[in-house]
């Protein structure tokens, strides 16, 4: 089964004073789940704090990583950026509980439980790897156009 998700579309001339278009992705649902929504885990995190106006800072580790890989790097920018810096244990990694269910989409749904729960919307995600691709499918699931 698919789902489409919204993506920025730029316009052929490349990026300009013109608005950016929308287009349909077609996302495939984890097979595990048999086509419904997966269900999210309770993610192990640590949370540097910060300042409450600028958007957050979310890392989110490779697959055989956990939370504990960014922990320099989250410190170093808390300090120095002022910003509250979110580092997550994905599922079945770190401190996370385990499931079977190991898919993109289950882990995006983790994070979009997670991530309004601490007051962290919106963010920046910074991912490595296993990281990168969830963060590439929460942006494309919960993409919202420029005010």
């Amino acid at each position: 089964m698919l789902r489409c998700a919204r993506a920025w579309r730029l316009p052929h001339r490349g990026i300009g004073p013109s608005s950016p278009s929308f287009s349909r992705v077609p996302v495939a649902l984890s097979s595990s789940q048999g086509g419904t929504e997966p269900r999210p885990v309770p993610l192990s995190y640590k949370l540097l704090d910060g300042e409450v106006a600028r958007p957050p800072l979310v890392f989110l580790h490779g697959l055989f990583g956990s939370k504990a890989n960014f922990s320099s790097i989250a410190k170093a920018l808390a300090q120095q950026t002022g910003r509250r810096v979110l580092t997550v244990d994905a599922r079945n990694h770190g401190d996370s509980p385990h499931s079977p269910d190991m898919s993109y989409e289950a882990m995006s749904q983790d994070l979009q439980d997670l991530l309004p729960q601490l007051g962290l919307v919106p963010c920046v995600l910074i991912g490595h790897s296993m990281g990168g691709k969830t963060a590439m499918l929460l942006a494309l699931q919960r993409s919202q156009p420029p005010p």
